[in-house]
């Protein structure tokens, strides 16, 4: 959803949007408040901490995200899952 479409309600409770994008490839980041397969305790609870140029970043266990990749389902996410995993 681009940003201008983020309101309050949009964000905490609008199922229909679950992605909130900022930015413009390569320079962009994406707000997800839902995880296909997954609960946001399960994806917080394994979730890693890396630090990127001085900056501290949670991001998605890896293989939390082959599984939430999988339930998605998309074509993307099945090109995703080969190419990060090598499964065909």
């Amino acid at each position: 959803m681009p940003v201008f479409d983020m309101t309050a309600h949009n964000f905490l409770e609008n199922d229909a949007f679950d992605v909130f994008s900022f930015g413009r490839p390569p320079v962009s980041i994406a707000i997800i408040t839902a995880i296909k397969g997954l609960t946001f305790e399960e994806a917080y609870q394994n979730a890693e901490d890396h630090e990127v140029e001085d900056l501290l970043i949670r991001l998605i266990q890896f293989n939390d995200l082959i599984v939430a990749k999988r339930a998605a389902g998309r074509a993307r996410d099945m090109d995703d899952i080969e190419n990060l995993t090598g499964e065909s």
